[in-house]
Protein backbone atom coordinates (compact mmCIF):
# COMPACT_ATOMS: atom_id res chain seq x y z
CA UNK A 1 0.00 0.00 0.00
CA UNK A 2 2.90 2.58 0.57
CA UNK A 3 4.52 1.38 -2.16
CA UNK A 4 1.82 2.43 -4.42
CA UNK A 5 0.64 5.04 -2.52
CA UNK A 6 4.10 7.18 -3.24
CA UNK A 7 3.99 6.01 -6.66
CA UNK A 8 0.81 7.64 -7.37
CA UNK A 9 1.87 10.99 -5.88
CA UNK A 10 5.17 10.66 -7.95
CA UNK A 11 3.20 10.65 -10.44
CA UNK A 12 0.91 13.52 -9.24
CA UNK A 13 4.29 15.32 -9.14
CA UNK A 14 5.12 14.52 -12.60
CA UNK A 15 1.71 15.58 -13.87
CA UNK A 16 2.07 19.00 -12.15
CA UNK A 17 5.80 20.13 -12.40
CA UNK A 18 6.00 22.53 -15.15
CA UNK A 19 8.10 24.97 -16.88
CA UNK A 20 7.65 28.34 -18.76
CA UNK A 21 10.13 30.41 -20.58
CA UNK A 22 8.27 33.36 -22.14
CA UNK A 23 9.20 36.84 -23.43
CA UNK A 24 6.98 39.64 -23.28
CA UNK A 25 6.43 42.55 -26.05
CA UNK A 26 5.19 45.53 -25.80
CA UNK A 27 4.99 48.69 -27.84
CA UNK A 28 4.59 51.99 -26.02
CA UNK A 29 5.59 55.43 -26.75
CA UNK A 30 7.19 55.65 -23.01
CA UNK A 31 8.59 52.60 -20.95
CA UNK A 32 5.70 50.72 -18.83
CA UNK A 33 5.80 49.24 -16.09
CA UNK A 34 5.13 45.31 -15.79
CA UNK A 35 3.55 43.77 -12.87
CA UNK A 36 3.83 40.08 -12.75
CA UNK A 37 2.65 36.95 -11.04
CA UNK A 38 1.79 33.31 -10.95
CA UNK A 39 -0.33 31.33 -8.01
CA UNK A 40 0.28 27.84 -7.48
CA UNK A 41 -1.98 26.29 -4.92
CA UNK A 42 -3.47 29.24 -3.91
CA UNK A 43 -0.09 30.81 -3.11
CA UNK A 44 0.51 33.66 -4.86
CA UNK A 45 4.21 34.96 -6.00
CA UNK A 46 4.86 38.14 -7.70
CA UNK A 47 7.80 38.09 -10.32
CA UNK A 48 8.37 41.58 -10.77
CA UNK A 49 8.85 42.61 -7.15
CA UNK A 50 5.57 44.40 -5.26
CA UNK A 51 3.52 46.93 -7.41
CA UNK A 52 3.66 48.65 -9.73
CA UNK A 53 6.24 46.08 -10.55
CA UNK A 54 9.78 47.22 -12.42
CA UNK A 55 10.14 50.21 -15.38
CA UNK A 56 10.72 47.83 -19.08
CA UNK A 57 14.31 49.14 -20.35
CA UNK A 58 14.96 46.48 -22.55
CA UNK A 59 13.86 47.06 -25.62
CA UNK A 60 14.62 45.75 -29.21
CA UNK A 61 13.11 45.44 -33.26
CA UNK A 62 11.19 42.80 -34.34
CA UNK A 63 9.87 42.02 -38.14
CA UNK A 64 6.09 41.57 -38.17
CA UNK A 65 4.89 39.09 -40.63
CA UNK A 66 4.18 42.24 -43.53
CA UNK A 67 7.77 42.77 -42.90
CA UNK A 68 7.98 45.82 -41.15
CA UNK A 69 10.02 47.06 -38.26
CA UNK A 70 9.13 47.80 -35.05
CA UNK A 71 10.47 48.86 -31.64
CA UNK A 72 9.26 47.06 -28.90
CA UNK A 73 10.09 46.97 -24.71
CA UNK A 74 10.76 43.48 -23.52
CA UNK A 75 11.29 41.13 -20.55
CA UNK A 76 12.42 37.49 -20.74
CA UNK A 77 10.91 35.86 -17.64
CA UNK A 78 11.81 31.70 -17.13
CA UNK A 79 10.33 29.88 -14.46
CA UNK A 80 10.25 26.44 -13.46
CA UNK A 81 7.37 25.84 -11.10
CA UNK A 82 4.81 27.17 -13.43
CA UNK A 83 3.18 26.49 -16.79
CA UNK A 84 1.83 30.41 -17.01
CA UNK A 85 2.00 33.46 -15.58
CA UNK A 86 -0.47 36.37 -15.79
CA UNK A 87 0.85 40.37 -16.00
CA UNK A 88 -0.50 44.11 -15.88
CA UNK A 89 0.47 46.68 -17.78
CA UNK A 90 0.66 50.12 -16.26
CA UNK A 91 1.89 53.96 -15.95
CA UNK A 92 4.18 53.18 -12.13
CA UNK A 93 1.89 55.96 -10.24
CA UNK A 94 -0.95 55.78 -7.78
CA UNK A 95 -3.69 57.88 -6.46
CA UNK A 96 -5.97 59.32 -8.83
CA UNK A 97 -3.21 59.28 -11.88
CA UNK A 98 -2.78 55.48 -12.23
CA UNK A 99 -3.67 53.97 -14.96
CA UNK A 100 -3.44 50.23 -15.53
CA UNK A 101 -5.06 47.62 -17.57
CA UNK A 102 -6.88 44.49 -16.39
CA UNK A 103 -5.43 41.62 -15.63
CA UNK A 104 -3.42 39.78 -19.05
CA UNK A 105 -3.50 35.99 -18.03
CA UNK A 106 -1.96 32.60 -18.50
CA UNK A 107 1.21 33.90 -20.87
CA UNK A 108 2.64 30.70 -22.00
CA UNK A 109 4.73 31.62 -24.89
CA UNK A 110 6.28 34.56 -26.33
CA UNK A 111 3.31 37.50 -26.32
CA UNK A 112 3.09 40.97 -28.35
CA UNK A 113 1.13 43.66 -26.98
CA UNK A 114 0.28 47.22 -27.85
CA UNK A 115 -0.14 49.41 -24.83
CA UNK A 116 -1.83 53.48 -24.99
CA UNK A 117 -0.10 54.18 -21.50
CA UNK A 118 -3.11 54.02 -19.34
CA UNK A 119 -6.06 51.68 -19.82
CA UNK A 120 -6.02 49.75 -23.27
CA UNK A 121 -4.14 46.77 -24.65
CA UNK A 122 -3.91 44.75 -27.78
CA UNK A 123 -2.83 41.56 -28.19
CA UNK A 124 -1.11 41.21 -31.61
CA UNK A 125 0.93 38.06 -31.44
CA UNK A 126 -0.34 36.68 -34.70
CA UNK A 127 0.68 39.19 -36.69
CA UNK A 128 4.25 37.98 -35.65
CA UNK A 129 3.57 34.74 -36.52
CA UNK A 130 4.11 33.54 -33.31
CA UNK A 131 1.22 30.26 -32.44
CA UNK A 132 -0.57 30.81 -29.13
CA UNK A 133 -1.28 27.71 -27.45
CA UNK A 134 -4.43 26.28 -25.99
CA UNK A 135 -5.20 28.17 -22.42
CA UNK A 136 -4.36 25.46 -19.67
CA UNK A 137 -7.35 25.24 -17.21
CA UNK A 138 -5.35 24.93 -13.53
CA UNK A 139 -8.31 25.90 -11.46
CA UNK A 140 -11.60 27.11 -11.44
CA UNK A 141 -12.92 28.64 -7.88
CA UNK A 142 -15.94 30.12 -6.86
CA UNK A 143 -16.22 33.19 -4.20
CA UNK A 144 -18.55 35.00 -2.84
CA UNK A 145 -19.83 36.84 0.22
CA UNK A 146 -20.35 33.56 2.03
CA UNK A 147 -17.41 32.29 1.61
CA UNK A 148 -15.08 35.29 1.68
CA UNK A 149 -14.53 37.55 -1.47
CA UNK A 150 -10.67 37.25 -1.29
CA UNK A 151 -10.57 33.26 -0.13
CA UNK A 152 -10.51 30.16 -2.41
CA UNK A 153 -13.72 27.84 -2.54
CA UNK A 154 -12.50 25.08 -5.03
CA UNK A 155 -14.56 23.68 -7.48
CA UNK A 156 -12.03 21.58 -9.55
CA UNK A 157 -8.57 21.48 -11.07
CA UNK A 158 -7.05 20.32 -13.98
CA UNK A 159 -9.78 21.07 -16.35
CA UNK A 160 -10.13 19.26 -19.81
CA UNK A 161 -12.24 20.59 -22.75
CA UNK A 162 -15.93 19.41 -23.42
CA UNK A 163 -16.39 18.24 -19.83
CA UNK A 164 -18.85 19.02 -17.34
CA UNK A 165 -17.79 20.14 -14.00
CA UNK A 166 -20.41 20.50 -10.90
CA UNK A 167 -19.99 21.94 -7.41
CA UNK A 168 -23.00 21.41 -5.38
CA UNK A 169 -23.59 24.80 -2.90
CA UNK A 170 -25.01 24.15 0.33
CA UNK A 171 -26.62 26.90 1.90
CA UNK A 172 -28.14 27.27 5.53
CA UNK A 173 -30.81 28.81 7.19
CA UNK A 174 -28.77 31.66 8.35
CA UNK A 175 -26.89 32.06 5.06
CA UNK A 176 -30.27 31.99 2.78
CA UNK A 177 -31.72 34.68 5.70
CA UNK A 178 -28.86 37.26 4.33
CA UNK A 179 -29.70 36.77 1.01
CA UNK A 180 -32.37 39.68 0.59
CA UNK A 181 -33.18 38.34 -3.09
CA UNK A 182 -29.89 38.27 -4.75
CA UNK A 183 -27.32 35.88 -4.32
CA UNK A 184 -24.00 37.40 -5.35
CA UNK A 185 -20.93 35.37 -6.97
CA UNK A 186 -17.72 35.35 -8.87
CA UNK A 187 -16.06 32.81 -11.12
CA UNK A 188 -12.20 33.02 -11.12
CA UNK A 189 -10.11 30.95 -13.58
CA UNK A 190 -6.56 30.42 -12.71
CA UNK A 191 -6.42 32.13 -9.54
CA UNK A 192 -5.96 35.54 -11.43
CA UNK A 193 -9.19 35.72 -14.19
CA UNK A 194 -12.35 36.65 -13.51
CA UNK A 195 -15.44 35.39 -15.61
CA UNK A 196 -18.96 37.02 -15.37
CA UNK A 197 -22.02 36.59 -17.19
CA UNK A 198 -23.08 38.73 -20.39
CA UNK A 199 -26.52 39.53 -18.48
CA UNK A 200 -26.82 41.20 -15.32
CA UNK A 201 -28.29 38.05 -13.55
CA UNK A 202 -29.67 35.20 -13.73
CA UNK A 203 -33.38 34.17 -12.41
CA UNK A 204 -33.94 31.31 -9.92
CA UNK A 205 -37.30 31.29 -10.09
CA UNK A 206 -38.03 27.48 -11.95
CA UNK A 207 -36.03 24.94 -10.06
CA UNK A 208 -36.83 22.54 -12.46
CA UNK A 209 -35.45 24.41 -15.61
CA UNK A 210 -31.41 24.37 -16.26
CA UNK A 211 -30.44 27.94 -16.37
CA UNK A 212 -27.37 27.80 -18.78
CA UNK A 213 -25.43 31.19 -20.13
CA UNK A 214 -22.15 31.74 -22.18
CA UNK A 215 -19.86 33.85 -19.99
CA UNK A 216 -17.15 36.26 -20.91
CA UNK A 217 -14.65 38.68 -19.35
CA UNK A 218 -16.49 40.84 -16.57
CA UNK A 219 -13.67 42.55 -15.10
CA UNK A 220 -14.21 41.40 -11.62
CA UNK A 221 -18.34 42.14 -12.06
CA UNK A 222 -20.46 40.36 -10.14
CA UNK A 223 -22.73 37.32 -10.75
CA UNK A 224 -26.35 37.42 -9.20
CA UNK A 225 -28.90 34.73 -9.02
CA UNK A 226 -31.82 36.20 -7.52
CA UNK A 227 -34.45 34.54 -5.83
CA UNK A 228 -38.63 34.55 -4.98
CA UNK A 229 -39.61 35.52 -1.65
CA UNK A 230 -40.83 31.91 -1.23
CA UNK A 231 -38.89 28.45 -1.76
CA UNK A 232 -35.66 29.34 -1.73
CA UNK A 233 -33.39 26.48 -2.60
CA UNK A 234 -30.68 25.23 0.42
CA UNK A 235 -28.55 23.73 -2.32
CA UNK A 236 -27.42 25.02 -5.60
CA UNK A 237 -25.74 23.09 -8.34
CA UNK A 238 -23.04 24.94 -10.82
CA UNK A 239 -21.89 23.10 -13.80
CA UNK A 240 -19.25 24.69 -15.58
CA UNK A 241 -17.81 23.22 -19.23
CA UNK A 242 -14.53 24.88 -21.02
CA UNK A 243 -14.86 24.27 -25.19
CA UNK A 244 -11.16 25.20 -24.94
CA UNK A 245 -9.19 27.91 -27.01
CA UNK A 246 -6.29 30.68 -26.69
CA UNK A 247 -8.18 32.94 -24.81
CA UNK A 248 -8.78 31.95 -20.65
CA UNK A 249 -11.75 34.28 -20.89
CA UNK A 250 -13.72 32.57 -23.68
CA UNK A 251 -15.16 29.28 -24.31
CA UNK A 252 -17.20 28.80 -21.16
CA UNK A 253 -20.81 28.07 -20.18
CA UNK A 254 -22.66 27.98 -16.79
CA UNK A 255 -25.58 25.79 -15.70
CA UNK A 256 -27.44 27.08 -12.65
CA UNK A 257 -30.26 24.23 -11.10
CA UNK A 258 -31.30 23.25 -7.63
CA UNK A 259 -28.86 20.95 -6.14
CA UNK A 260 -29.01 17.96 -3.63
CA UNK A 261 -28.80 18.05 0.14
CA UNK A 262 -25.00 18.16 1.38
CA UNK A 263 -24.17 15.05 2.88
CA UNK A 264 -22.20 17.26 5.38
CA UNK A 265 -18.55 16.81 6.66
CA UNK A 266 -15.57 18.97 5.18
CA UNK A 267 -14.73 18.71 1.37
CA UNK A 268 -12.10 16.53 1.06
CA UNK A 269 -12.26 14.55 4.19
CA UNK A 270 -12.83 11.36 2.49
CA UNK A 271 -12.38 9.13 5.61
CA UNK A 272 -14.64 11.50 7.42
CA UNK A 273 -12.39 11.41 10.85
CA UNK A 274 -13.30 15.50 11.13
CA UNK A 275 -9.47 16.23 9.05
CA UNK A 276 -8.25 16.64 5.64
CA UNK A 277 -5.03 15.21 5.48
CA UNK A 278 -2.63 12.88 4.11
CA UNK A 279 -4.86 9.38 5.30
CA UNK A 280 -7.73 10.96 2.79
CA UNK A 281 -5.44 10.73 0.09
CA UNK A 282 -4.55 6.86 1.25
CA UNK A 283 -8.41 6.03 1.09
CA UNK A 284 -8.77 7.68 -2.25
CA UNK A 285 -6.18 5.42 -3.37
CA UNK A 286 -7.55 2.05 -1.52
CA UNK A 287 -11.04 3.01 -2.87
CA UNK A 288 -8.75 3.06 -6.32
CA UNK A 289 -7.22 -0.22 -5.84
CA UNK A 290 -10.46 -2.00 -4.83
CA UNK A 291 -9.32 -2.14 -1.21
CA UNK A 292 -12.02 -0.15 0.16
CA UNK A 293 -15.17 1.79 -0.68
CA UNK A 294 -15.54 5.72 0.25
CA UNK A 295 -18.41 7.13 -0.68
CA UNK A 296 -16.82 10.81 -0.49
CA UNK A 297 -13.70 9.35 -2.53
CA UNK A 298 -15.46 11.40 -6.12
CA UNK A 299 -13.98 14.51 -4.29
CA UNK A 300 -13.84 16.97 -7.34
CA UNK A 301 -17.73 15.69 -8.28
CA UNK A 302 -17.13 14.33 -11.68
CA UNK A 303 -18.29 10.99 -11.58
CA UNK A 304 -14.93 9.45 -11.29
CA UNK A 305 -12.58 8.28 -8.45
CA UNK A 306 -9.15 8.84 -9.92
CA UNK A 307 -5.81 10.63 -9.65
CA UNK A 308 -7.87 14.05 -10.29
CA UNK A 309 -9.13 13.27 -6.82
CA UNK A 310 -6.18 13.04 -5.15
CA UNK A 311 -5.04 16.84 -6.95
CA UNK A 312 -8.27 17.98 -5.33
CA UNK A 313 -7.38 16.80 -1.81
CA UNK A 314 -3.84 18.39 -2.19
CA UNK A 315 -5.18 21.55 -3.12
CA UNK A 316 -8.04 21.51 -0.37
CA UNK A 317 -4.98 21.20 2.20
CA UNK A 318 -2.96 23.80 0.64
CA UNK A 319 -5.56 26.16 0.88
Amino acid sequence: MKKTFFTLLLVLAAITAKAVTATVYVQADEAPFLYGWYTINGIETKINGAWPGKKMTETVTKKNKEGEDIEFWCQTFDFAQTSSFNIIFNNGLDGINKKQTGNISDIASDRYFTYNGEDKYTDITEDFGVEIPDVEIQSVALLSDLNEWNGLAQLFTEVEKNVKYTFNLSLSDEELETIEYFYRFKIMINSSAYIGMDTEGLSFDDPNNWLEEDVAEGGGTNIGISFEEEDRPHNILFTMTFAGGKDIYQGWTLRVEEGKPSEGGLAGDVNEDGEVDVADISAIISHMAGQGTYKKADVNGDGEVDVADISSVISIMAN
